[in-house]
């Protein structure tokens, strides 16, 4: 096999699914196998920023899948500002953030607010 030069991609993105924010202590799923780490997400995102910018290949855009808050927001009238803490976060990212609705965000928001 020829030796090739590496090449630089045609272009780089970054993924980041289920940021589940809210502002409650680290606790389990709803079955309680899982540890959750509520508060903790920020940090975890904030984690994945600094990756992507320090990155050789700098993503030009960042496609959030979903699940940006926790539906726990709604039980405690805290939907919009943990949807405005996370955006918030979001806004320090190295490229265009796009996002896709998640099934926590349908707990925390009607469709028509969406």
């Amino acid at each position: 096999m020829d030796h090739c030069p590496p090449e630089q991609p045609l272009f780089t993105f970054g993924v980041i699914a289920d940021v589940q924010y809210a502002d409650i202590d680290d606790g389990y799923n709803y079955s309680r196998t899982r540890k959750r780490y509520y508060r903790s997400s920020l940090e975890l995102l904030r984690k994945a920023q600094k990756r992507w910018s320090e990155s050789a290949a700098k993503p030009e855009f960042i496609l959030q899948l979903g699940d940006i808050i926790d539906g726990l927001n709604k039980s405690r009238g805290a939907s919009e500002l943990a949807l405005n803490t996370v955006l918030r976060e979001f806004g320090s990212s190295p490229g265009e953030v796009h996002h896709v609705w998640g099934n926590h965000e349908f707990y925390n928001f009607s469709r028509s607010a969406l």
